[in-house]
């Protein structure tokens, strides 16, 4: 008989500030933020920032994202998307397909000999994550750069201690990280095996001196000296070094999209979403399908609900896959985060390097860990999303806003890949739809139908939601586990009233909800 892992977290709530991230030392800096008069985008670009040093794996100041903000004074929200951006160097013929018709991954995509869009150099696209976060810090924030980047600056020099969480997700990857000489040597321990708390000098610590000075630099010198001072020369030695050939002009021409968000009125909210290349607009389309189709009653959702849920969203997957990418001129491993202030400022930001560790490339100068996301390119020539010089990728990003009577209500997103936007789908759907709580939404099991060849069940749904959907759909059913995550790992911050709410995923132990009064407790949160 099966043993399930039985798992629950409470809604934190406070009448101030909440930040919800993946990592609690980085949501203690961001509350931090909060309680030294900072603002919610102040409170999300120092997180962001310590998430660069305490959670490489999943994201960095080497990859790109978007993000929106809520301002509270104008009662209006921003979008701004700071992807990363293929270079002009890059040719498609450089991706040359394996033959046959297998595919994998993320998306489904064929293999290019030696996964040359996978890993390595010629996986590397031009971060966008300096230039959003410093664009939002300056249009929207109250800190100087300096004084937001500082925390991290901190975390950097002095390192930052191993715990089982850390060794799981460098010794699942020690393989790769060992390809690559600069990587190797601040992740790795003898060249060949993650570290581990038990050291002799009692607790074992990750340190990169090379990213720690880059930090201590940008904080100088200003966001845009990585695109077009020092060390923007810098980088672009780095680059060079790898075999690729940026050029200083399409560095300094980078520039991160502030827009408004695209919106949709639906069931009595309002929808916000980043415009672009992410999952956002892919989940605005499920709910005009949805609003069209059904209309679920209150309460937990029925068999017919996940069916419904099921079959929309393959279809909105198939049109996505089939019609989106970067065609001409244009105005994830993933982390992501929430914040909202006592003025009722909101942040939902999403921030990736790609895949677990990105590209798996440190760069020499600089020690900065690279982004991979030449994978989010199609690499069939001849499709909307294929590989191409100086083009934005498809990503799975899917931060969003949600508005209530005419006032910000929900924050909320995900990490985990091609699973983000079904997770934010969901979540949204049990609380509009049903009329769940946060704490029921989060609570209640999900489906994911964004694999064209079979749905993801979660082990906890009932019986009849399986054999409905089994009905329709090949079905495969998943355990929770903390390595590999079967879905994606989504957190929220909720305000009604003046009263703020943050929810961590329950389904991983080091997503974390600290609000501005538990700063002065005593934690033994996993960092």
């Amino acid at each position: 008989m099966n043993q399930h892992w039985v798992l629950n977290k409470q809604v934190n709530t406070s009448r101030k500030g909440i930040v919800v991230a993946a990592s609690a030392r980085a949501a203690e800096i961001g509350a931090t933020v909060l309680a030294e008069g900072g603002n919610a985008v102040d409170a999300a670009v120092a997180a962001a920032c310590a998430l660069h040093v305490v959670e490489p794996w999943s994201s960095g100041l080497g990859g790109g994202g978007c993000m929106l903000v809520h301002q509270a004074s104008e009662n209006r929200c921003h979008a701004i998307d700071f992807s990363m951006k293929s270079a002009s160097d890059i040719d498609a013929r450089d991706y040359p397909l394996l033959p046959g018709k297998e595919r994998f991954g993320t998306f489904r995509w064929p293999r290019v000999e030696g996964g040359r869009n996978m890993s390595g150099p010629t996986s590397m696209l031009i971060p966008g994550a300096i230039d959003g976060l410093g664009q939002a810090l300056e249009r929207f924030g109250t800190w100087e750069w300096r004084r937001a980047l500082a925390p991290a600056v901190e975390l950097a020099e002095r390192g930052w201690p191993v715990n089982w969480y850390t060794t799981l997700a460098i010794g699942t990857e020690a393989r790769g990280l060992a390809r690559f000489p600069g990587t190797r040597d601040v992740f790795l321990r003898d060249g060949h095996y993650a570290p581990t708390v038990e050291e002799a000098d009692g607790v074992d610590a990750i340190r990169n001196p090379r990213d720690a000075a880059m930090l201590r630099r940008l904080a100088e010198r200003g966001y845009r000296d990585f695109y077009e001072g020092e060390i923007a020369r810098d980088l672009l030695a780095d680059v060079a070094a790898c075999g690729r050939t940026w050029t200083a002009a399409e560095l300094a021409a980078y520039r991160a999209r502030v827009a408004e968000p695209m919106a949709l009125d639906h069931a009595g909210v309002r929808l916000m979403v980043v415009p672009g290349l992410n999952g956002g607009p892919t989940a605005l389309r499920f709910f005009e399908r949805h609003l069209h189709d059904h209309a679920p009653g209150l309460g937990q959702p029925t068999p017919d609900d996940y069916l419904r849920i099921a079959s929309v969203m393959r279809d909105c997957w198939a049109e996505r896959y089939a019609s989106l990418g970067d065609t001409g001129p244009r105005d994830k491993c993933t982390t992501h985060l929430n914040v909202v202030d006592a003025q009722g400022n909101m942040v939902s930001l999403t921030n990736t390097l790609g895949a677990r560790f990105g590209s798996r490339v440190m760069l020499e100068r600089l020690g900065l860990l690279m982004n991979n996301g030449m994978f989010w390119f199609d690499p069939e020539p001849g499709k909307p999303n294929s590989i191409g010089p100086g083009k934005w990728p498809l990503t799975n990003a899917c931060p969003m806003m949600v508005a209530r009577d005419g006032q910000p209500w929900l924050a909320l997103g995900a990490s985990g890949g091609r699973h983000i936007p079904p997770a934010v789908i969901q979540l949204l759907s049990f609380m509009v739809h049903h009329g769940l709580s946060l704490a029921q939404a989060f609570n209640t099991p999900r489906i994911d139908a964004s694999d064209p060849a079979q749905v993801l069940c979660d082990h906890r749904l009932s019986p009849a939601v399986i054999e409905r959907i089994a009905g329709h759909h090949e079905v495969t059913l998943l355990e929770h586990t903390a390595y590999p995550m079967p879905f994606a790992v989504p957190s929220a911050v909720m305000r009604v009233d003046g009263q703020n709410s943050g929810m961590a995923s329950i389904d991983v132990p080091y997503s974390v909800a600290i609000s501005e009064e538990q700063l002065a407790r005593p934690s033994n949160a996993a960092t």
